[in-house]
């Protein structure tokens, strides 16, 4: 197993070699949409289960996730944040935030309408995910 910070060593190297380094917070955010965008493409007008089972999609999904991290850790190595603790701590705050007990024993669309309704509550959003109605 490679821990984040052998990784981001591995991206630093890489990039120092070649002299790739300096580019603003906000090209490299561009960056990491950008390989998210060539990684969302393989999904594009297949279900789930096709994307599964198409055996040639392994390699550029791969290809195109690692993309996506390797701006993670520029990004992370630009504003000085450690990923780890980072993630940490959100996976804190989302366990307070969508509690599990809120989502058992319910259908997919039901754990849907849970999730839609605590998320525009957090962001101040629609009447209705403040009380639970419909």
């Amino acid at each position: 197993e490679t821990r984040i910070a052998e990784l981001k060593k591995i991206v630093a190297a890489f990039r120092k070699d070649r002299g790739w380094i300096g580019e603003s917070p906000k090209d490299i955010a561009l960056s990491l949409v950008l390989e998210a965008a060539e990684l969302l493409e393989h999904f594009q007008w297949k279900s789930g289960e096709e994307v599964k089972n198409e055996a040639r999609l392994y390699g550029p999904i791969c290809d195109e996730l690692s993309d996506v991290l390797w701006w993670v850790l520029v990004m992370a190595e630009a504003l000085g944040i450690d990923v780890s603790r980072a993630f940490e701590l959100k996976t804190t705050k989302n366990n307070e935030k969508y509690p599990a007990d809120a989502f058992k024993g319910l259908s997919n669309e039901e754990r849907q309408r849970v999730y839609y309704r605590i998320k525009a509550k957090y962001r101040g959003g629609h009447p209705l995910a403040e009380d639970g109605e419909e």
